[in-house]
């Protein structure tokens, strides 16, 4: 497993109203198998998500405005 990309983003929690950090990290698992791990911030569970490479592609293609939108 090789680390390909990191995005760390701000959001705004819906809920409480403060400003979290949250962090999605590519990996490159295989010939054609990326893994997609993405941390919400505190308190929330992690969600890991198996891209092929082009869903691979347009993740690290994602403009500021669109992380966390996979």
């Amino acid at each position: 497993m090789r680390l390909i990309a990191t995005h760390k983003y701000s959001y705004l929690d819906v809920q409480s109203l403060d400003e979290r950090q949250a962090r999605d990290t590519l990996f490159r698992y295989g010939e054609n198998c990326f893994l997609l791990h993405m941390t919400p911030g505190e308190g929330e569970e992690d969600q890991i998500l198996w891209l092929d490479s082009r869903a691979a592609l347009l993740w690290i293609n994602q403009s500021v405005e669109e992380y966390g939108s996979i």
